[in-house]
């Protein structure tokens, strides 16, 4: 069983339900649980997700609601105006899912265009997470902001698979929080520098495949057709008109495979031919 989690406000319901979509699309065989973590998430929303995914048959949803009113009065930073106060509610995901040993975090501006299964079975030993490099923070001299050494990992939050079992038995919840109130003048990418300061010596690095950031199609092309996760990082996403994301075409793969399911975008046997054809390339 795979049990994967997203930190959501009701603004991005279409965006989360692209990114599952391609996750189910690529990894059928797998048993999978959504965990969607939301103040917010309406009824209708959940119903729309429900009706649109009606043909898969390996996955279950569970709706968390959270209270929004305990991270607002905890005055948590929130200086990076695309990124929602929600985002902090991974850090308590250890605590509301006491029956996990681990789990995969992934943030909803990404899709899944491969199998999950390794990354997912990745050994965390005594870490308390793995992910992927970030390439972008690795080529400045940021880390020494914070304390961390130019050969230690910073990883990019956006995917993120963590060590339930050991975040809870050392109590990791209150201590990012309490990072984030005590280093907020500090930090500047907010939950994610968090993150890489409490665990900092315990995280695990993998294949940048499985988090293809907006700087790893710039600085990694050879690796560009074997990314398993891309991710939209930065202000400007897929689904906004002005995007020039090399990878923009695969996020839209998987909105119309979306308009198809909901019945807005009827595929045609043209349509079905072209997709073998391009497949068989």
């Amino acid at each position: 069983m795979m049990n994967i989690f997203f930190c959501v406000n009701n603004t991005y319901a279409e965006q989360l339900l692209v990114t599952i979509i391609s996750i189910l699309e690529n990894n059928l065989e797998q048993n999978i649980v959504f965990h969607v973590l939301s103040s917010d998430f309406s009824d209708e929303s959940k119903m729309m997700l429900k009706n649109t995914l009606k043909k898969y048959r390996n996955f279950e949803i569970k709706y968390i609601v959270v209270n929004k009113k305990y991270f607002i009065d905890s005055n948590l930073k929130n200086n990076i105006k695309y990124i929602s106060l929600e985002t902090y509610y991974r850090y308590i995901i250890a605590d509301i899912a006491p029956n996990l040993n681990k789990a995969l975090y992934l943030d909803a501006d990404l899709i899944v265009n491969g199998n999950l299964n390794e990354l997912y079975n990745v050994d965390l030993a005594n870490n308390y997470c793995a992910g992927v490099k970030d390439k972008f923070i690795e080529e400045t001299d940021y880390k020494h902001k914070l304390g961390i050494s130019s050969n230690e990992i910073y990883i990019n939050a956006g995917v993120i698979l963590f060590n339930l079992n050991k975040m809870r038995n050392d109590n990791i919840s209150e201590k990012l929080l309490s990072n984030t109130t005590k280093l907020a003048e500090q930090i500047e990418y907010q939950d994610q520098d968090i993150i890489n300061i409490t665990f900092r010596g315990q995280i695990k690095e993998v294949d940048s495949r499985y988090n293809f950031a907006s700087s790893n199609v710039i600085r990694e092309k050879s690796k560009i057709k074997k990314a398993i996760i891309i991710h939209y990082t930065g202000p400007i996403k897929p689904w906004n008109e002005n995007c020039k994301h090399k990878l923009r075409n695969l996020w839209k793969k998987y909105y119309n495979i979306m308009l198809v399911l909901q019945g807005r975008n009827k595929e045609t046997v043209f349509d079905k031919i072209m997709k073998f054809i391009g497949a068989t390339k």
